[in-house]
C-alpha cells in the first residue's frame, strides 16, 4: 500500500509540473479525441522513458486538445488487460477519433498475439520504439546507433577503452544498433573492446531491478580493473543503478534516454531521445486525419536523438561537431547496408 501511494503522489505532483510549464497555444479541434496511454511498469520519477513520455503526452494535450488517461501496470499481463478493455469498447458518438499508445516495445509480442479493432476506423494504435513495420499499428524508432558511434569515437581518441553495455535484457528494441555502434567505434578508431550484461533474461525482465545493475556493474568492474571503463544502461529503472555504481567508484557513465549530463558527477556525455518531437510529427498528423507513415525511422541526423554534454566539454565544440558529421554519414551506411541484407535474405 505505501508503495501504491507513493507513485500516486508522484505522478499527481509530476502532471501538476507538466501541466504549469505548458505555455502552448491551444490548436486543438472541436471534434472530441481521446488517448489511451499504456506504460511500463516501473512508473515515473526515475530519469527514464515514461517519465518523457507522460511529459510530451500532457504538453500536447494542450496544445492539439485531446483527453488522455494513462495505466502503468503491476505487469505485462496487466497492461494487455488494460488494452483489451480499450479494444473491446464501444467509442461514444461525440468520440472523433480515439488512439492507444503503446510507450514501449515490450508489448509488441503479445500484441501481434492479440485482437485488433480493425471494425472501428475510429480507433488507431501507435507503438514506440518497434524497428519494423505491422499492419495494425503505426511505429516508430529511435536509433542509437549514431549516437553510440559519436560517443564511443569520442572515448577512444584519448584512451583505450572498455564500453560495457548493461541491458536489461537481450530482447529490448534498438540494443543491437546500440551495440553494433560501440563495436563500430572500436573498429574505426581502434584501442577498444565492448561487452554486454544482462540483468535478465525474460523479455520483459531487469527493466525495475537497479540493484542488479549495480552488482553487474561491480562484476565487470573487478574483471577491468586495469583500463579505461565507460558503462553504458540500457535496462529502463534500472539505470538508476548504473549511475549509482558511477558515483560510487568514480566510473564514467553514459546518460541515456532523458539524462542531463551535470545530474551526475561522471555522465560526461549523454545520447537522449527527443520523443516529444517524435510525437509531435506524430500528432500534426493524426489530429487532422492526414496521412501518416505507417513507420517511422529517426537517426542522428534526425534531430530526434541527441548526444549532450557537460559544459566543461564546451571547448571541444569543434571536434563535437567533427564526430557528429561523422556518426551521421556512418548511420546512413548502416542502414543503407542493413536493408541490402535484408533483401537477401
Amino acid at each position: 500500500m505505501h508503495r501504491i501511494f507513493f507513485i500516486v503522489i508522484k505522478i499527481i505532483l509530476t502532471a501538476t509540473i507538466f501541466s504549469a510549464c505548458s505555455n502552448d497555444e491551444d490548436l486543438g479541434t472541436p471534434n472530441k479525441m481521446y488517448i489511451n496511454v499504456l506504460f511500463t511498469p516501473e512508473s515515473f520519477c526515475t530519469f527514464g522513458y515514461n517519465d518523457i513520455t507522460i511529459k510530451a503526452i500532457e504538453t500536447y494535450s494542450h496544445k492539439y486538445g485531446y483527453e488522455y488517461s494513462f495505466c502503468v501496470p503491476e505487469s505485462v499481463e496487466d497492461g494487455m488487460n488494460y488494452y483489451a478493455d480499450w479494444c473491446e469498447a464501444k467509442l461514444n458518438d461525440n468520440v472523433d477519433r480515439s488512439l492507444f499508445i503503446f510507450a514501449s516495445s515490450i508489448y509488441d509480442e503479445p500484441l501481434s498475439r492479440a485482437p485488433h479493432p480493425i471494425t472501428e476506423p475510429r480507433k488507431d494504435i501507435l507503438i514506440f520504439e518497434l524497428e519494423e513495420e505491422v499492419p495494425y499499428a503505426y511505429t516508430f524508432d529511435i536509433s542509437y546507433y549514431g549516437a553510440s558511434y559519436m560517443i564511443g569515437s569520442y572515448y577512444l581518441k584519448y584512451s583505450p577503452v572498455g564500453f560495457h553495455i548493461v541491458t536489461a535484457n537481450p530482447y529490448l528494441s534498438g540494443l543491437y544498433d546500440l551495440i553494433d555502434g560501440f563495436i563500430d567505434a572500436t573498429e574505426d578508431t581502434p584501442g577498444g573492446c565492448v561487452d554486454f550484461c544482462y540483468i535478465n533474461e525474460s523479455p520483459d525482465g531487469g527493466l525495475d531491478d537497479d540493484d542488479g545493475a549495480f552488482l553487474a556493474c561491480k562484476n565487470v568492474y573487478n574483471l577491468n580493473q586495469d583500463k579505461m571503463n565507460v558503462f553504458i544502461p540500457y535496462a529502463g529503472f534500472s539505470n538508476l543503478g548504473v549511475y549509482r555504481f558511477s558515483q560510487s567508484n568514480h566510473q564514467i557513465a553514459v546518460g541515456m534516454d532523458c539524462v542531463d549530463p551535470d545530474s551526475y558527477s561522471h555522465t560526461f556525455l549523454c545520447m537522449n531521445k527527443k520523443l516529444d518531437l517524435a510525437l509531435d510529427d506524430f500528432f500534426k498528423l493524426w489530429v487532422n486525419g492526414n496521412e501518416i507513415p505507417r513507420h517511422s525511422l529517426y537517426t542522428l541526423e534526425s534531430g530526434r536523438v541527441t548526444v549532450d554534454r557537460k559544459a566543461i566539454l564546451e571547448p571541444d565544440s569543434e571536434e563535437f561537431d567533427e564526430l557528429f558529421e561523422k556518426a551521421v554519414a556512418k548511420e546512413k551506411e548502416y542502414y543503407k547496408n542493413r536493408k541490402a541484407d535484408d533483401k537477401d535474405l
